[in-house]
């Protein structure tokens, strides 16, 4: 049996001072007083200034300071007790510790019987572990049986906002590892309700904050020979109908940002197809989808068949696309190999070699526009964000944002530095790997990570043509998620390059 914690550390006091506010018909208890808390009411103005409402019995009209959410002028009379009152203890039978223990793990539940507000405590088999506590309304409010959520919609059928401060908890019990809490006098169901908690609720809640996806995969970085080891490619029919050809391509995707589709059918209509099986297709000014193939006057560099350096797409945009799709349906000309480049690779290289150029790539912001037909877009980006690298110098505004100012040009050149360094690094061609797609060949690459580009082709010798399609974000890490091949790092706001292995 768990020892019980000494009265006062785990379990508030039963008798707690109370004050009075005649003429609204409120009554508060004295811990929520506090200078840090905004008052909604007028104050002694006699008073000591100790938090506490004291003093001879005042009567006020003054307004009080309008509100926003109180809509207009408040006038509150509010009678002042000279001292606080106290609430009698409860009735002795209702004095008791409430416990579920879990025989067999020795995790064991308690909260405190008599108080309406007490919190209930997750305790650890180990003694001097410090217990998980959470707020009996916070608790109601993650109850998810059909009376609260709805089984058709999954959609709360109230707001947290409705949930009372004071509930009333009759028992605790655990069932196969889950706690069981009987609420009283319930706000929703107005009798006794019943709800089930299962153990991952306590033991995920620090992962959860992270995101919805808590695994523990990272992503794996990679160079020309690493990816060359891996070779990520699966057939376009088996992705479609051997389920789990599709989770291992799925899964190489979350953890190297790169796969390769082969003998996927001569048909305009197929990326879409594809797009469906990852995600959700982002529409942008581009269209549903669009053409890569050289034109004159073209409006994007990739419409051109000039050498495209490494870069993400869409950077001078708010929502930037997560997936991009490149189903190759002709490339019979000489030249226009691909190029691909792992940014978190790089990334972690220059943080690695170079740590004192890290603080001016985090601080100093890059404008990224686009300005033709019509369709304005701007946005500022650091190099590098708390997720990733944002690395796109063709699409960077001539004009940036820095202050013209002697501190501002020192991080200028501190950041100058260090992504002449950085690209040395991407453009290494020990980090580059290259690819000759052919007809029937289909890339699937994550756009926050992973830099594409191209080497310059001769269109006198042939035709090449690239049909593609971006994926939404949210769409794919629902479709991840789904699969359970979630990633923290797909949605952590840290990136520690000391977690992640470099490749030899």
């Amino acid at each position: 049996m768990l020892p019980r914690a000494a009265p006062g550390r785990l379990l508030r006091s039963a008798s707690r001072p109370v004050h009075r506010l005649s003429g609204c018909g409120l009554q508060f208890q004295g811990r929520h007083m506090s200078r840090s808390q905004p008052a909604l009411y007028p104050r002694n103005p006699d008073s000591k200034g100790t938090g506490r409402l004291r003093g001879p019995k005042v009567w006020s009209d003054r307004p009080l300071t309008p509100q926003p959410w109180l809509g207009g002028e408040l006038r509150v009379q509010a009678e002042l007790s000279p001292e606080p009152l106290t609430v009698p203890p409860p009735a002795e039978e209702d004095h008791g510790l409430l416990e579920a223990l879990e025989p067999h793990s020795g995790f064991s539940w308690t909260t405190h019987g008599a108080s309406l507000s007490d919190v209930v405590s997750y305790h650890y088999p180990l003694s001097d572990a410090r217990p998980i506590v959470a707020h009996r309304s916070w608790l109601r409010d993650a109850c998810t049986c059909a009376r609260c959520v709805d089984p058709s919609s999954g959609q709360k059928r109230f707001a947290s906002t409705d949930v009372p401060d004071d509930l009333r908890i009759s028992a605790l019990a655990t069932v196969d590892g889950k706690l069981e809490v009987m609420w009283e006098d319930d706000f929703l169901t107005g009798g006794t309700h019943r709800s089930t908690y299962p153990r991952v609720l306590w033991r995920n809640i620090p992962t959860w904050r992270r995101g919805i996806l808590n695994t523990q995969q990272i992503p794996i970085l990679w160079n020309r020979e690493l990816l060359g080891q891996v070779e990520p490619y699966y057939s376009f029919r088996s992705f479609f109908e051997d389920q789990s050809v599709y989770l291992s391509a799925m899964k190489a995707l979350c953890e190297y940002g790169l796969i390769f589709l082969r003998d996927v059918p001569s048909s305009e209509k197929t990326v879409k197809e594809i797009a469906t099986q990852i995600g959700v297709i982002q529409n942008t000014f581009y269209g549903t989808t669009w053409d890569v193939v050289s034109k004159p006057n073209a409006e994007n560099v990739a419409y051109t068949n000039s050498y495209l350096g490494l870069h993400q797409d869409l950077l001078y945009m708010n929502n930037v696309p997560r997936i991009q799709i490149l189903h190759c349906l002709q490339n019979t000309c000489s030249g226009g190999e691909s190029l691909f480049g792992d940014s978190f690779l790089a990334k972690s290289l220059l943080r690695k070699y170079h740590p004192q150029y890290n603080a001016a790539l985090v601080s100093r912001g890059v404008v990224y526009a686009y300005n033709k037909g019509g369709h304005m877009y701007e946005q500022l980006r650091p190099t590098f964000s708390r997720k990733g690298v944002w690395w796109s110098p063709p699409f960077q505004s001539p004009f940036q944002a820095d202050d013209l100012s002697a501190k501002a040009m020192a991080v200028y050149s501190q950041w100058r530095e260090g992504t002449r360094l950085l690209r040395d690094i991407i453009e290494d061609e020990a980090n580059v790997y290259e690819y000759k797609m052919q007809a029937g060949d289909c890339v699937i690459f994550d756009n926050h990570r992973i830099l594409h580009g191209r080497r310059a082709f001769d269109t006198s010798s042939g035709d090449r043509w690239l049909k593609g399609a971006y994926v939404d974000s949210d769409s794919f890490l629902s479709k991840v998620a789904s699969l359970n091949l979630s990633s923290t790092w797909l949605t952590r706001d840290d990136d520690d390059p000391g977690k992640i292995d470099l490749p030899q």
